[in-house]
């Protein structure tokens, strides 16, 4: 049964407008997805609103901002302590506010957010937990936590235990529903549901684009790698190949933020290169012109991650039309399905020569990218995309 005006959905995410983080996006293109098709839903978040909020929330989407007052900083134990804030607020507002009956959507971060959906049962309520990473593998490869011992062992006993509990468990990829199968020694009620396009580029050519202009990068081969520069992604690898091509008529742009923010600086600063260019994150309505601003775009995974994450930048660069240059293991699904489409390049992390003489190739090979990028745009119309995957989180709902 739908959630009628009287219970309407209550998604749960610690992220949400006007964040300009990937997550903070996807909710709540979520949230005004399911209202437009005359879902009634209730957000509760920690993203404080300010006079930029986002100005298009439809009036039927009631947003409970719960204040979590704590430093900014990236460091692990400050993220813990938000989201601990975040978790008791969450679950006292749903204790006084909740009711029985009601349907819930809980978004992966903190990933140990789903800890309300076991206490919230308790009332009456069930709940879908989205996982946007899987925990605790995603702290295990970054180093958070020790790959074994008992507080690894602890989480992973936790996750299974909101995962065997909900009504679905949401994963973006089929990667990440067999990795979770095999972490947990059984398959709890998975649904995979792809990620979307938050924004695309414009539909103009590379000359009429106002950022490249802007910021005078017309003459040159541009490689753009735009989003979070989190734990689990390579930086490394794209970073040698941009000293290796220092004197190339090629410029690395990196658009965002994260935990890896410091490796580009201290790398440019290290090697002194003049063909690196940082910006932070760009506010939603200058993505259009962002994501077209580049002949190539990047994701960079580490070993181990490819089915641990699914990159919710790749959507947007295949809606942008743009080819990818994938930085993983030529064995994992995102890499088999770039090679067989031909929409872009693959090279293994560290294979930083390879990357180089591959960006070199391609920089005199304009139709190749253009052919790539068509490719890439006509893969997201047919497979992919916002309506389709919000379509299929209604259907969770029925």
């Amino acid at each position: 049964m739908k959630p009628t005006s009287q219970l309407p959905l209550l998604l749960i995410t610690e992220h949400f407008a006007p964040g300009h983080g990937a997550t903070a996006q996807l909710m709540t293109d979520l949230a005004c997805g399911l209202v437009s098709r005359g879902i009634p839903v209730t957000v509760l978040t920690a993203t404080a609103s300010n006079q930029n909020s986002y100005s298009e929330l439809p009036n039927k989407l009631k947003v409970i901002r719960i204040a979590v007052k704590w430093g900014e900083s990236k460091k692990v134990f400050n993220k813990i302590i938000k989201g601990v804030l975040f978790l008791v607020g969450a679950l006292v507002w749903g204790i006084l506010y909740g009711s029985r009956g009601q349907q819930i959507f809980i978004a992966s971060n903190p990933p140990f957010i789903g800890l309300l959906g076991l206490l919230l049962k308790l009332r009456g309520m069930s709940y879908v937990f989205i996982f946007q990473d899987l925990f605790p593998r995603s702290a295990v490869l970054s180093g958070v936590l020790p790959a074994v011992g008992p507080i690894t062992s602890f989480w992973r006993f936790v996750m299974a235990c909101i995962c065997f509990n909900s009504k679905y468990t949401v994963v973006l990829t089929d990667a990440m529903s067999r990795r979770l199968s095999i972490d947990f020694g059984r398959r709890p009620n998975l649904v995979s549901i792809h990620n979307w396009a938050v924004e695309r580029a414009m539909p103009l050519l590379r000359t009429e684009n106002i950022f490249i202009s802007e910021m005078g990068l017309s003459d040159f081969f541009i490689v753009q790698y735009s989003g979070n520069f989190g734990r689990l992604h390579d930086l490394l690898t794209l970073l040698e190949a941009a000293r290796l091509l220092e004197n190339a008529p090629i410029r690395f742009l990196f658009i965002g933020d994260g935990s890896k923010n410091n490796q580009i600086s201290s790398y440019s600063d290290e090697f002194g290169l003049s063909n690196l260019i940082k910006l932070p994150y760009q506010k939603r309505e200058r993505l259009p012109d962002t994501l077209g601003a580049c002949d190539i775009s990047v994701i960079g995974l580490i070993p181990g991650a490819e089915d641990t994450v699914a990159p919710c930048k790749f959507y947007g660069i295949l809606a942008s039309g743009r080819p990818v240059l994938l930085i993983a293991r030529l064995n994992c699904d995102l890499a088999q399905l770039v090679i067989k489409e031909n929409i872009g390049v693959v090279v293994e992390p560290g294979e930083a020569y390879e990357l180089a003489e591959a960006l070199r190739n391609l920089q005199l090979d304009p139709k190749r990218i253009l052919a790539m990028g068509q490719r890439a745009s006509f893969l997201y119309e047919s497979r992919f995309g916002r309506e389709r995957s919000i379509n299929s989180y209604a259907a969770l709902l029925e």
